[in-house]
């Protein structure tokens, strides 16, 4: 299964695809591929889009260090979860050409009180940037399939 961060509308997702361990300079990662979906609305009606990059290589400290911080955020109690709290920023993707950056923090064109994920990407020539809204159960569900997917002992 794929860790997917969906947002609390459950029209978008940020989903990662794990394939191989792999291993560029002297960092652990894994090959994967990442996909987003979502709808845009013309004023009239929605439409799906979704876009899929493959060939990244996601370093396996980074992608610990972002599970960790959403579960920290996602175990305190109800009355003490502030979205700004989860506020951070975190770059997935580090070899030549790409980029995957994911943040959580407020945006202008975005009013919540849940938290909002902004996934910033490029590879080659395409850059793409993506945004919605999610909330504590979802962020939870995402960490606990990431956190599956990133036992690294039996993956290396």
């Amino acid at each position: 299964m794929a860790p997917t961060l969906p947002s609390n509308s459950g029209e978008e997702q940020f989903l990662i695809e794990f394939g191989m361990p792999a291993e560029y300079a002297h960092d652990r990662g894994f090959e994967a591929s990442i996909t987003l979906r979502g709808q845009h609305w013309d004023g009239d009606h929605h439409y799906p889009f979704s876009t899929r990059i493959d060939g990244l290589c996601l370093r396996a400290t980074d992608l610990i260090d972002f599970r960790d911080h959403i579960i920290r955020w996602v175990r305190q109690s109800i009355d003490r979860l502030k979205a700004d709290d989860l506020s951070a920023e975190f770059q997935l993707a580090r070899l030549p050409g790409q980029s995957v950056c994911v943040r959580f923090g407020g945006r202008p064109d975005t009013i919540s009180e849940c938290p909002v994920c902004s996934v910033t990407l490029s590879a080659g020539a395409l850059l793409g940037d993506f945004h919605f809204v999610t909330d504590q159960s979802c962020l939870a569900l995402f960490a606990k399939e990431l956190s599956s997917e990133l036992v690294l002992e039996d993956r290396t």
